[in-house]
């Protein structure tokens, strides 16, 4: 009889120390590799003005040009006031200067530019110097310049348009100092002549103290920039290809794995938490309103928590007399008369219904969150405090995030057995990226807080349903007639011989999916993939003749949805006196939603903009803009990045379904993926027709093509199923290399382009924070 073998501690012991010194060598290097791109790609500005002579020259001592003739007269007639042996300086005539707080006015947007003549002076950079005043008042406020050079050569005859050098357009901003540093256009010689253009309109007042010529740039080390390199560098190693992490199974019950999943949802938490601190810190009431205008507020949840709070549907918000006593207030042309003769307020996308401004969005996130806050601050602010809506998409989006992150390792652990932690995270990356999480993390507007809440529930409610099978005492048997059904039970443990199904998890998970209802209504149709999900246990219930068992998992699924839908119909009744009028038709928007039809032309271009929307790609900072949608007939439709396939290449892997029809039929999963995308294209239908474009509305139907491609992704990179070994995928086969290969860039393409629709997005809510990361791109 053979003895079993006696482990070698000596040699664990020796691959231990390899692994640790290799593990070791790695993050030298790692380091070493941050260490240089920081302090020298990053700071390339340093390096380059570390010899620099600066020369200030204060705006108090400056002439005025002619305020006659066309540009090329203004500069030639200007007569510059000599402030150094080198350097004078001449304000042109659409500027004039007060030296008593050291403002520059903008008088002629057409003339406004700031003259500096120089001496044969080589010149890299100059430096714009806000006063106090600017600092203090602009914090988060961005004006644009440009600035042009003239060779020393072109400077000794008469100046005109013809021999300058222009540089591209400069945002600048008192809060981002670095922006205030601007390279100068190369001349073929030494500089002779700067002229510095604010292109800010008519009316414009800046505090502009003085201009450094030459300045130095200080070394800057970015600890934030510093992380995320060695975050980009870690995670890229990690998921390379031959990377350990592809041959370690899936297991949550080990220890490491657990507390894995637990620090990424912590993290996820920390990063919602100060942000939402940082929302609530900062908070500016957010309504805006333009003369002759509309009035945009953007408070509609705290609005509605507040006539919660006080017992009425209705928001406690002015209505103007002849607004409220006009013939059609829906009708655009009589809006239009109202507002040209001064009539205000009327606000922008809210419900106007018999008398009463209303807010025709679900009222669960305004119970849920809104309420509760402003019911907490008004233990000591009288009437409370209103949540600010970005805080509300802070939180919203952590949970969305880390449901949608626990949904994926349950699909993963419960029917592809064996996945490598490699292909998971692959897998998470998928669901966060393409199903346009990105753009919840980053607009902050009130328009996405249904998304948002909705996306919550859902990812909630599957979650807890697809957790509804637990091991327990009760014996089902085995039936090949019904495990061939295209119902059969898309779980593979449900043919073990014990089995139950948790009715707690049945009824949360009803719960939460019922809540759709009241957050954004189409989310509803979540509630179908029930169907596949649970029709092989009722196929077995029926078999069995356990129709009582059956009664009580349909009762699990129903009472729960009944429960929460009674109180939001009759939140309708209340507001509109019908039990399904949600009050989109009552809004102020485009146009007369009470008549409005979209017409069936759009609905085929729309269908391909979703899609195929191709990028528009630019050659300076965010390096992507808003892409145009052009159709024939008019319906409602907002510039986007780009349509799904481009936002998220990675999605085109769903087009694999149905050649893999076969093998994930052998897991019991092909019903439900089929599902899962034909209501994606049933959503996408539904806004083509009824709501038309916005990169919002993808979140309608991109998380569940994202669901079909992480199913079709996990099926190519897992183990295969025992019922077609023929097929069976070598983790050493060039095939699976293959595979993994293409897997991998289209997943690092898709986070590249949600990472520039980031960057977009907060170009526009936060110019501050995308200035100060477009600096880190110029110097």
């Amino acid at each position: 009889m053979g003895m079993a073998p006696i482990p070698n501690s000596g040699t664990k012991r020796v691959q231990w120390h390899r692994f640790a010194l290799r593990a070791g060598a790695i993050v030298v290097a790692l380091a070493a590799l941050v260490a240089l791109i920081e302090l020298f790609a990053f700071n390339m500005g340093f390096w380059q003005t570390l010899s620099n002579k600066p020369e200030t020259v204060s705006l108090g001592q400056t002439s005025q040009a002619d305020s006659t003739g066309d540009e090329s007269s203004d500069a030639a007639q200007s007569a510059p006031h000599a402030v150094s042996d080198r350097t004078a300086l001449a304000l042109g005539s659409g500027l004039r200067y007060s030296t008593a707080d050291g403002t520059i006015h903008v008088t002629d947007a057409t003339r406004s530019y700031i003259d500096i003549t120089l001496d044969n002076v080589n010149v890299s950079y100059v430096k714009m110097n806000l006063t106090a005043q600017q600092s203090e008042s602009a914090n988060s406020s961005n004006f644009t310049v440009r600035v042009d050079s003239l060779s020393s050569k072109a400077a000794t005859s008469a100046r005109s348009t013809e021999g300058w050098k222009v540089s591209g357009t400069h945002t600048l901003n008192a809060s981002v100092p670095r922006s205030l540093i601007m390279r100068v256009p190369a001349t073929a010689t030494h500089t002779g002549a700067l002229r510095i253009w604010i292109q800010e309109p008519t009316g414009t007042s800046i505090h502009i103290g003085s201009v450094t010529i030459n300045p130095r740039i200080g070394l800057s080390i970015n600890p934030i920039r510093v992380m995320l390199m060695l975050a980009i560098f870690a995670a890229t190693i990690a998921l390379l290809p031959r990377s350990r992490l592809w041959s370690v199974p899936l297991d949550t019950t080990r220890n490491a794995q657990r507390w894995a999943i637990r620090i990424a949802i912590a993290a996820i938490a920390i990063v919602g938490g100060c942000s939402t601190i940082a929302s609530i810190a900062t908070y500016q009431f957010e309504q805006f309103h333009n003369p002759g205008g509309y009035t945009y507020d953007y408070n509609q949840y705290a609005h509605l928590a507040d006539a919660l709070l006080h017992g009425r549907p209705w928001l406690d918000l002015e209505v103007p007399k002849a607004f409220a006593h006009a013939a059609n207030p829906y009708d655009v042309g009589v809006r239009e008369q109202l507002l040209n003769h001064g009539v205000t307020p009327i606000y922008w996308d809210y419900a106007f219904y018999d008398g009463h401004w209303y807010s025709y969005f679900g009222v669960i996130p305004a119970v849920l969150l809104y309420m509760p806050y402003q019911a907490a601050t008004s233990l000591w602010t009288a009437g409370g405090l209103m949540l600010p809506t970005p805080a509300a998409m802070s939180i919203l989006t952590a949970l969305a995030m880390i449901f949608a992150m626990l949904l994926v390792i349950r699909i993963l652990k419960r029917y592809f057995s064996g996945i490598s932690v490699g292909a998971t995270l692959i897998c998470i990356i998928v669901m966060l990226c393409a199903s346009n999480m990105p753009y919840l993390s980053s607009s902050g507007m009130f328009y996405t807080i249904p998304f948002a809440s909705s996306l919550v529930f859902t990812f909630m409610g599957l979650w807890l349903w697809l957790g509804s099978r637990k091991p327990g005492k009760e014996r089902h048997t085995v039936d090949p007639a019904v495990d061939a059904s295209p119902l059969a039970s898309t779980d593979p443990s449900a043919t073990s011989l014990q089995s139950r199904l948790s009715y707690p998890h049945i009824i949360a998970g009803s719960f939460c999916m019922a809540a759709n209802l009241g957050c954004r209504p189409t989310f509803i149709l979540a509630a179908l993939l029930a169907v596949p999900i649970f029709a092989g246990d009722a196929m077995r219930f029926l078999r069995a003749h356990r129709r009582r068992l059956l009664a009580k998992t349909i009762a699990a699924g129903t009472v729960p949805a009944i429960i929460v839908f009674i109180p939001l119909l009759a939140y309708n009744y209340w507001r509109f006196g019908s039990l399904t009028d949600f009050g989109n038709d009552y809004q102020i928007t485009v146009t007369n939603m009470t008549q409005y039809k979209a017409p069936l032309s759009t609905i085929l271009p729309i269908i391909g903009y979703f899609f195929g929307l191709p990028p528009n790609f630019t050659n300076h900072f965010p390096w992507v803009d808003y892409a145009a949608v052009p159709l024939d007939s008019w319906q409602y439709a907002e510039p986007a990045l780009s349509g799904l396939f481009f936002i998220a290449p990675v999605l085109l892997l769903m087009l694999a379904l149905p050649f893999l029809s076969r093998r994930l039929h052998s897991r019991r999963l092909l019903w439900l993926a089929v599902c899962m995308f034909g209501l994606g294209i049933a959503l996408l239908l539904f806004d083509a027709y009824k709501a038309g474009f916005a990169w919002r509305y993808m979140l309608d139907f991109s998380w569940l093509f994202s669901l079909v491609t992480i199913i079709c992704t996990a099926e190519m990179l897992a183990p295969s199923s025992p019922l077609v070994e023929s097929r069976q995928l070598s983790h050493r086969s060039i095939r699976f290399r293959l595979v993994q290969h293409a897997v991998i860039v289209l997943t690092a393409l898709t986070i590249v382009m949600n990472v520039l629709g980031i960057l977009l997005l907060w170009e526009r809510n936060d110019p501050a924070l995308s200035l100060s990361i477009a600096q880190w791109f110029i110097l």
